[in-house]
């Protein structure tokens, strides 16, 4: 067993990105109990092994946050990156 402290939004995205993979049967997880910080994970491939399934999808996320901040930092280098304190929400 591994654990590991992530946010859920975080955990959801491994979820997808490991689903994604085309030898992923069954990607899922439970909530061993609501006052503890755990979380068990359940990965089912057909013929690799389940901690290559995870890694993938670690690999793909990580690909997925490389491009977010790229753009995001191209974004405020161009000088687009006004912010109007006086505007309402």
């Amino acid at each position: 067993y591994y654990f590991i402290l992530i946010s859920p939004i975080i955990f959801v995205n491994i979820l997808y990105f490991s689903a994604c993979s085309p030898d992923v049967e069954f990607c899922g997880y439970s909530v061993p109990h609501p006052s503890e910080s755990k979380i068990m994970l359940r990965i089912q491939c057909r013929e690799k092994p389940a901690i290559e399934a995870l890694r993938s999808g670690l690999d793909e996320l990580k690909k997925v946050c490389d491009v977010l901040l790229n753009k995001f930092t191209d974004s405020v280098a161009a000088g687009h990156h006004e912010i109007d304190l006086n505007k309402e929400i």
